[in-house]
């Protein structure tokens, strides 16, 4: 390894290319974490320079890790594969490349041909392909096409290509947060340079500038003006773009035959954690492809890239992590596959790990990375078909049905069950079996702790004693433990029709997603659909302010006072009893129901014979047809009610039964 400080000048000023790898992230650097900062830096040292001024320290803008790559021909211009350093790079072109456009614009030509000594490599004539190898920064074939066009086309032509990004009539591209990074970070440093330039940005302690003629009203002192500005404006443009090349240096580490590429790139990055875990995973996967001549590039674009899309890249909340959707992937993924807990923010450790495992178990790992790839893909398409929900899809419906529950540790049992050969309606029993294991424990009041834990125990019995049905109904039916067993029947009723669900042990969206269930599970062949709009909110028949309109079951109605006393005193009285009865089950399934906001807003309080009218004219549910079919309402229509709705509910989520 060869490594000491070099200026942009030294680093540029050659007849060489940096060419990033594709598998490298894209160009992620913005406005205010890194443009402005850079910007901020070049000013002072172009400030320093106009002033004459003693040059106290350059300004350090990290390390460059440069492989050198083998030349087919001897034509081709040295090229180096960028380890780290890449977005250094991109900005240092971009940044050049703006400066190069004012003074395209400004007519400054003899400083624009001195810019572009850094942009392009000279002699293309003796290039083997000298559209690629002129560059002397070559992208990710992401970034690649925008990049050659603002280094490459010039300004003018730059907003013809781009108009949708340039303001109608003006020569300014939009809001630097609304384009492609690339073409912000260009616009931005134009804008700054332009301004500098043009006003006196750079003069906060200049000297003081020479004064004109006196006679500074003649055409000729006018002439003079307008040729020291314009001196004085190309004094600026060079003293900006100078000292960037002058006074910023970088450490240029350069890889020989031997040294370990990719643990120099870990140890630079990892443990200032400035990349995506996720970043890493990729880098160190299509390192051991190169180190392995498995064709990198052709493996990131068949089995990688849909990674790259956008979909990945989303930042999700699970606990107390917020991450992009790729982390928590590669997460799930590594703990299906070894039936272990994986720790998220230590992501790329775990991979590691986990890549080391493989390689010891008895079949050896994955033969290739190749598989190893084709393996993620796989299991990627599983993992974003359980995130969007479609509810034609049985991965994604499953995942639908369990979105009230938050019960996401589930996702590696899901994974691993949904890669094997099963037959389909096998693993959709299977599916549907998690399903009742959660809604039931949810209904009985079960705790959810240690979930992540039992649900990758289930995933190791079914390792070894196979992956079916009847083998996950078994373990399911043997747990006994308070945070693992599955509720009986009697059970499931029990809380079912006496404990009280909606606001107590059921959030508004848990009630409402098994209220859901029921009436599509109550709607027959013949109705005409089985979608539900998505505006239904819960309403209690019997509202929680029932004391105005709803006499007790004997006819009475309590007074407040009365009221009062069935609260706190301890007197047995078949009115205390009534509204004891009548408050505990009012949080019940037999007295919940379904409507939309607008009609659960008009009949909320209201008497009885009022709301049943009011189903009766404007709900189509089956829930509600149901009710308004009963002439009054009390508690025990409520219990009747109750145990007629989990009947439904006792066929929707069974207890197992195992031949």
């Amino acid at each position: 390894m060869k490594a000491g400080p070099v200026t942009v000048r030294q680093l540029l000023e050659n007849r060489q290319r940096f060419c990033v790898p594709i598998y490298q992230r894209h160009y992620v650097w913005t406005r205010d974490k890194q443009w402005e900062p850079f910007w901020n830096d070049i000013r002072t040292k172009a400030i320093e320079r106009l002033n004459g001024r003693h040059r106290r320290f350059s300004h350090f803008m990290g390390a460059v890790v440069l492989e050198a790559r083998g030349s087919v021909s001897s034509r081709q211009v040295t090229s180096f594969q960028v380890v780290d350093g890449q977005q250094r790079l991109t900005t240092f072109q971009l940044y050049l490349a703006a400066a190069r456009d004012y003074a395209n614009n400004a007519g400054f030509t003899d400083t624009m041909g001195l810019i572009e000594g850094y942009l392009f490599n000279e002699k293309e004539h003796l290039m083997e392909e000298p559209e690629v190898e002129k560059f002397k920064v070559w992208p990710t074939k992401y970034d690649r096409d925008l990049f050659q066009d603002i280094v490459s086309i010039g300004r003018a032509e730059l907003r013809k290509k781009y108009y949708e990004y340039f303001y109608k009539g003006q020569d300014r591209i939009y809001e630097y947060s609304t384009v492609p990074k690339m073409l912000g970070a260009y616009a931005y440093f134009f804008e700054r340079i332009k301004q500098a330039v043009e006003s006196d940005d750079l003069e906060d302690d200049f000297a003081e500038t020479p004064g004109l003629p006196e006679s500074a009203n003649d055409a000729a002192a006018a002439d003079d003006r307008q040729d020291t500005d314009r001196a004085a404006r190309e004094v600026r443009l060079d003293a900006l773009w100078e000292a960037l090349i002058e006074e910023f240096k970088v450490v240029e580490i350069t890889l020989e035959e031997g040294d370990d590429a990719q643990v120099i790139f870990e140890t630079l990055n990892e443990r200032g954690e400035p990349l995506l875990a996720a970043d890493l995973v990729r880098n160190n996967i299509f390192h051991r492809a190169d180190a392995r001549r498995e064709k990198a590039d052709k493996l990131f674009n068949k089995y990688w890239k849909l990674f790259e899309d956008p979909f990945w890249s989303v930042l999700e909340k699970q606990g107390r992590y917020k991450k992009a959707r790729i982390e928590f992937f590669l997460t799930n993924f590594i703990s299906a596959k070894v039936a272990g807990e994986v720790t998220l923010s230590k992501l790329f450790s775990e991979y590691k790990a986990f890549i080391k495992i493989q390689s010891a178990t008895p079949r050896g790992g994955y033969p290739t990375v190749e598989a190893e790839l084709k393996d993620l893909e796989a299991y990627g398409k599983l993992y974003r078909r359980l995130l969007e929900k479609k509810s034609d899809d049985p991965l994604g419906n499953f995942s639908r049905l369990l979105n009230p529950w938050d019960v996401t540790t589930v996702y590696p049992l899901v994974l691993r069950l949904w890669s094997e050969e099963l037959p389909e309606d096998e693993k959709k029993n299977c599916l549907s079996l998690l399903l009742t294991f959660i809604v039931r424990r949810a209904v009985c009041g079960f705790t959810t702790k240690n979930y992540n834990k039992f649900f990758l125990s289930v995933l190791r019995h079914l390792e070894a004693k196979g992956f079916s049905h009847d083998s996950l109904a078994r373990f399911l039916k043997l747990q006994t433990s308070q945070s693992a067993r599955m509720p009986t029947d009697t059970e499931f009723e029990n809380a079912w029709t006496t404990e009280p669900m909606y606001g107590r042990r059921l959030t508004p969206l848990r009630v409402k997603a098994v209220l859901e269930a029921v009436e599509i599970a109550k709607r027959q062949k013949y109705h005409e659909t089985d979608q539900l709009s998505a505006e239904l909110s819960i309403e209690h028949i019997l509202p929680s302010r029932w004391e105005e309109h709803w006499l007790l079951s004997d006819g009475v109605r309590p007074t407040s006072e009365e009221t009062f006393q069935a609260l706190y005193s301890k007197e047995e009285n078949a009115s205390r009893i009534g509204q004891i009865v009548r408050r505990r089950l009012l949080n019940t399934f037999g007295n919940l129901t379904l409507l939309t906001k607008p009609l659960n807003s008009s009949v909320s309080n209201g008497p009885y014979d009022a709301k049943r009218d009011a189903l009766s004219k404007h709900s189509l549910l089956v829930l509600n047809r149901e009710i308004t079919e009963e002439p009054s309402w009390d508690e025990y229509k409520i219990e009747a009610r109750g145990k007629k709705l989990f009947e439904v509910a006792c066929c929707l989520w069974p207890y197992p039964t195992v031949e």
